[in-house]
């Protein structure tokens, strides 16, 4: 897309370290959750019960362990070979070059990128930055249906999960009129435009993002604190028992109990999740506040 004479630069985004940490727990949790969603996916279509058990008995070996953990980093390295040639073929779509290289934000946010030169009308870039996600899920779900291949729930969930950059640039764009034109710079986005258009900081899409955002930072804090810290508590304190939520139920939380042989047993439910999009919800509301005050 070529320039416009009276276009300007109307903002340029770049990679905090604020951003960082919001793409890292919503990272961490999208994958979690993608992972379940997957697997019940294939659990729905195929009957097969198994795919929802996890876990490891006294029988597994420790060679065991060892391939989950390597076919676990041998899907990310996969998938993340992949996700970038589908943003490749896209940019090539729309007569762009694509070129591709890895980084590190600072030196703790490890990443790869396809980035070009060539400037995009803004829904253009949206096709672009949501290529991979679109596209993985979109074919690998049925293939892993088809063949019966719950494994394949694995790479998917990583794909789902290293999004979070592409998902945020999709919801940043959809803050600005269509006819804006964008230019990656490797971590950010350079949109311009014609004078005077100003992003819409309460737009939907921005909302949605502090809602992503808050969502899944509810969730991990809420699982660190109930997860961890309060079984600690509560055996230290001496407590029998002790139940959040109702049990058998989407609304239980948590449920905690000290076994006859001086052992405890604790759980959390999948109320933790409603409990955290509570706290999103709040987030994202604070969030919109700050911004029309």
């Amino acid at each position: 897309m070529d320039r416009g004479t009276n276009d300007e630069l109307l903002a340029e985004f770049g990679v905090s370290r604020d951003l960082v940490l919001q793409w890292t727990v919503v990272s961490t949790v999208g994958m979690l959750v993608s992972l379940v969603g997957f697997l019940f996916v294939y659990y729905l279509v195929t009957g097969d019960a198994t795919v929802t058990e996890f876990g490891f008995d006294e029988t597994a070996g420790w060679w065991n362990l060892g391939l989950t953990f390597l076919f676990v980093m041998g899907s990310m390295a996969l998938v993340i070979v992949v996700h970038e040639l589908c943003h490749g073929a896209a940019i090539r779509a729309f007569g762009g070059t694509p070129r591709y290289g890895l980084g590190v934000v600072y030196a703790v946010f490890p990443y790869a990128f396809a980035t070009t030169d060539t400037r995009f009308t803004r829904n253009q870039f949206l096709v672009v930055a949501l290529a991979p996600l679109v596209l993985l899920t979109g074919i690998g779900v049925p293939v892993m249906i088809a063949f019966e291949w719950p494994w394949l729930a694995v790479p998917l969930a990583l794909n789902a999960g290293g999004a979070v950059g592409d998902v945020w640039m999709a919801l940043t764009l959809l803050s600005y009129p269509a006819d804006v034109s964008v230019v990656d710079s490797e971590t950010g986005l350079e949109v311009y435009g014609l004078p005077g258009i100003e992003r819409w900081e309460t737009a939907p899409a921005t909302v949605v993002w502090d809602l992503v955002v808050g969502t899944a930072g509810g969730v991990l804090m809420l699982a660190v604190v109930i997860g961890v810290l309060t079984p600690i508590a509560l055996a230290a304190l001496g407590v029998d028992s002790l139940t959040i939520g109702v049990p058998d139920t989407l609304l239980f939380v948590f449920g905690f109990l000290r076994t006859p042989d001086g052992g405890v047993e604790f759980s959390m439910g999948s109320g933790v999740f409603l409990v955290g999009g509570a706290v999103g919800i709040v987030y994202a509301y604070v969030r919109a506040r700050r911004r029309t005050a």
